[in-house]
């Protein structure tokens, strides 16, 4: 079945809602799971795995541990990464009014391709954005967005975290990749975009030689265009599964609530 950007993000929407995500971060939670459906990112499939970890409480409890020369370590009480991730980068956004460079690291959290959302979303308000995590596997995974790229490149793999480190260590600050778990993420918004255009190149250079693997910018792109234009097709029975959690925020209908337009009967 196919879909519209709109469709979609109303029924994520109510899957938030479901699970208790108060209503600004059920819409950003929604938008960063639609668009990266959109984009090709199973969107709607990582939502699925990540239900179980969203939760009000979750919300309530993240909190900012340490702020130290730019550097803005949070805690998220286990809440995923689709919601904090678009969080952490209005964060950094509103610091970025104050000093050049902002780099968060989030601990005690999720970690998915869907990051690549929030990183599109800094890109889109003029800054540079890095993120950095770890997969399942434990392999390095780099996003990287900048507003002169129409969508973020991703880049995997060790080379690529040499690559990383010997270009920006001096201008953006340690990263501390090393100790890296596979429930943090290093999210970096910065002026500098030039600095992220030429990591861009170069790692485009290496990927040419067959010595990293990258996702580029143009593919995600050319999955927009086709989603956006012919609706996204989506896998029927995961559609339903999800849609069974968000029903869960409908209030049960009562003969005071029908009267007044609310419940199963409202119009």
């Amino acid at each position: 079945m196919r879909v519209s950007f709109v469709e979609l993000f109303m029924h994520c929407k109510k899957v938030f809602r479901a699970c208790g995500v108060p209503y600004g971060c059920a819409d950003d939670g929604a938008e960063v799971v639609t668009w990266s459906e959109f984009v090709g990112l199973e969107g709607m499939k990582v939502l699925q795995e990540e239900i179980s970890e969203m939760r009000a409480a979750g919300m309530e409890s993240v909190h900012l541990c340490k702020e130290e020369n730019g550097l803005f370590r949070f805690d998220g009480n286990g809440q995923s990464a689709i919601v904090l991730g678009k969080l952490m980068s209005d964060y950094a956004l509103a610091m970025a009014e104050l000093r050049k460079t902002v780099r968060i690291h989030m601990q005690n959290t999720s970690r998915s391709r869907l990051l690549a959302q929030p990183a599109s979303y800094v890109a889109s308000r003029g800054k540079g954005c890095l993120v950095n995590y770890k997969t399942a596997h434990g392999v390095n995974m780099w996003i990287l967005a900048t507003p002169e790229i129409a969508f973020p490149v991703f880049a995997e793999g060790d080379i690529v975290e040499q690559i990383m480190q010997n270009r920006l260590t001096n201008e953006l600050g340690k990263y501390e990749t090393t100790n890296l778990g596979t429930n943090d993420f290093w999210l970096v918004c910065t002026t500098e975009t030039d600095l992220i255009t030429s990591c861009v190149r170069k790692l485009r250079e290496e990927a040419r030689k067959g010595i990293i693997r990258m996702t580029e910018s143009s593919q995600l792109k050319a999955n927009w265009e086709k989603s956006f234009y012919n609706g996204a097709k989506v896998d029927e029975q995961l559609w339903d599964q999800l849609g069974k959690v968000g029903k869960k925020t409908l209030v049960e209908a009562t003969e005071l609530s029908r009267l007044r337009g609310a419940g199963e009967m409202a119009q």
